[in-house]
């Protein structure tokens, strides 16, 4: 990814990003460990079936994270996203040019 960048703001609302939704996958897979895997039996290679269950969904988190980064179309062509933040307290012009 590269540095700042000093590019003005888009005139227009950015795309919707909707290949970031593959990172709430992994969230629920973890918040729902309790109740899939919430038992030692039956293990898998000596293992108990929620060590396993969490072994496989932390290596299943990188299949999501790579399929987000893959998706979005600001990481692939190295793009300044637009970051509402960047703008003083809802004013129209960038924190810079407040300074002055």
């Amino acid at each position: 990814m590269s540095g700042v960048q000093d590019s003005p703001l888009p005139p227009r609302p950015p795309r919707r990003r909707y290949s970031l939704l593959f990172l709430i996958v992994p969230v629920v897979l973890y918040v729902l460990t309790p109740f899939v895997a919430n038992s030692i039996e039956p293990r898998i290679f000596g293992i108990p079936f929620i060590l396993t269950y969490t072994v496989i969904v932390t290596i299943l988190t990188w299949f999501f994270v790579w399929m987000a980064a893959r998706g979005d179309h600001y990481y692939r062509g190295d793009k300044a996203e637009y970051v509402p933040a960047d703008v003083a307290f809802g004013e129209d012009f960038p924190i810079e040019e407040a300074s002055k």
